[in-house]
Order: structure tokens, then sequence, then C-alpha cells
């Protein structure tokens, strides 16, 4: 009677190479990745502004770009109230006349009479001494003996946040005319894109269910849930317009030349990579 007590617990024992094989085996699955996009109007548009004023002093080229960017900015902000302005780089170096071995010189250019007015007279010394070194058969002056500073030239660069997208072309003329040295649209996007990325997954995950739908239908399977989801996305984004002036700020009363703008919907994408379950 106990050998049969024994015999009849060892065949309801589960065996332990059983138990194992039902542990490690793992579901079917199909593996599939869709992509999926959609376009929305941009509600941004970043300029980059370049300013600089030039005196004969340090402080007098940072009272010229102290005021040119007042008005640069002011008229700014007579098309777009909201408009966002970030200060970046700001600089302020020598302005030199004559024959100078410094590459990276920077030759004065003004608007200023007066400012003017210095530069020439002091390229026409320069002028003056190579030609009588010339008449008296004496090797022309080179480097710093030729090089004169004139002045000084300060600089700052602006990036400019647009709500008013279709303002943005009209924006750089008038950045221009206000005494910007460079202006222009950087891109157009979006300021949440959010909502927009929701969408584009929503529908890659579509694609993704379909694809695999496919597959499962063609291979004799029954699709079943999802087993994971690896998910990334990208966006691109579409700008364009330049202008490079540098006017007077008297001409601040004249109104705006309007330039239109139609900037392309901003892309937003989304690329999804599903794993489901299939069943025989």
């Amino acid at each position: 009677m106990r050998i049969a007590k024994a015999l009849m617990i060892v065949a309801l024992a589960p065996s332990p190479v059983l138990a194992q094989t039902g542990r490690d085996t793992k579901p079917a699955t199909i593996t599939v990745s869709a992509t999926a996009s959609v376009e929305s109007a941009p509600d941004k548009a970043t300029l980059s502004v370049s300013i600089r004023g030039e005196g004969k002093t340090a402080d007098a080229a940072s009272a010229a770009l102290a005021a040119r960017q007042k008005a640069v900015i002011s008229g700014l902000r007579s098309l777009d109230p909201k408009v966002e302005v970030r200060t970046g780089a700001v600089s302020i170096r020598e302005a030199y006349a004559g024959e100078c071995d410094n590459g990276d010189r920077f030759a004065m250019m003004s608007d200023d009479p007066e400012t003017i007015a210095d530069t020439l007279e002091s390229m026409a010394d320069t002028m003056l001494v190579t030609a009588d070194d010339f008449a008296g058969g004496v090797p022309a002056r080179t480097g710093k003996k030729d090089c004169t500073v004139v002045g000084r030239m300060a600089q700052i660069e602006t990036s400019v946040i647009m709500n008013s997208v279709k303002d943005a072309g009209t924006a750089v003329g008038l950045a221009g005319r206000l005494g910007a040295s460079q202006a222009r649209i950087v891109d157009f996007s979006l300021r949440d894109d959010s909502t927009a990325s929701n969408r584009a997954i929503a529908r890659a995950m579509e694609n993704a269910r379909a694809k695999a739908q496919a597959i499962a239908t063609a291979s004799g399977a029954r699709l079943g849930g999802i087993v994971s989801v690896d998910d990334g996305s990208e966006r691109g984004m579409s700008g364009g317009v330049m202008m490079d002036a540098m006017q007077s700020p008297a001409m601040a009363m004249v109104p705006p030349i309007v330039i239109d703008v139609s900037p392309r919907p901003v892309e937003t994408s989304a690329r999804l990579t599903v794993t489901f379950a299939i069943e025989r």
C-alpha cells in the first residue's frame, strides 16, 4: 500500500523538464515598422538680425549701436507687439584704414559724414606717402607701417521670434531700413508641436496595425494584441528670406514695404516599430 501511494505521488508531480519548457515558450509575433506625417501651418517665425554701430571711440561706437538697436527693435514691435528678442554675441573691435597685414581687419563703413571724412583723409594720407616713396625709389611700405586705426565698430547678434508669421518678410526689410547690417528669416516652426506629434503617432500606429494584419492574413494566422512599441519622431521646418541692408534710422517714418511670405507647412513625422502577437 505504501509503495502504491509513492508511485501515485511521483506520477502526479510535474516533470522539471516539462515545467521549464512551458516557461520558455514564447508567443509567435510579427514586428513591423510604420511611418506617418502630418502638416501644420507654422505659428512662429524666427529671424536673425545683426546690428552694428561705428565711431571714433569705443563709447561712440557703443552709443551708435545702442541707438540703432533701439530703432530696429521698436520698428519690429510695430509689426508684432509680442515679438520676442533674444540677444546673442556682443563684440567691439578696431576699424582700420590702409594696408594692414591683419586679415581680420574691419574696413570702416558708416553713414556718418564725419566718420567717412576721417576715413577718406586717412586713406589719402596713406596714398600720398606711398606716392612719395615710389617717386624716391623707396620700396612700397607694407604691414602695420601703413595700417591706421580710424575708429571702433560695435556689433550685436540678435534672434527675433515673431507670432505674426505673415509679417516676417516685411520685418526683414524694415530691419534693414532701420540700420540692421544683416536680417534674415531663419525658419518657420510651431510653438507647440505636441498636438501634431500625437496625430502623427496615431496615424503611424494605424499604418503599423494594417501592415501587421496583412502579414498575419497572408500567413494564415490571427493577429493578437500589441507586445511592444518603440517610437521616434522627426520634424521638418522651412524658411528662407534674406536681406542685407544698412540704412539711416531717419527713414523709420516711412511705412514699411510689405514683403509677402507663404511658408510651406511644418511637417511632423513619427516612426513606430510595433510587435504584435499572432495566434495559429
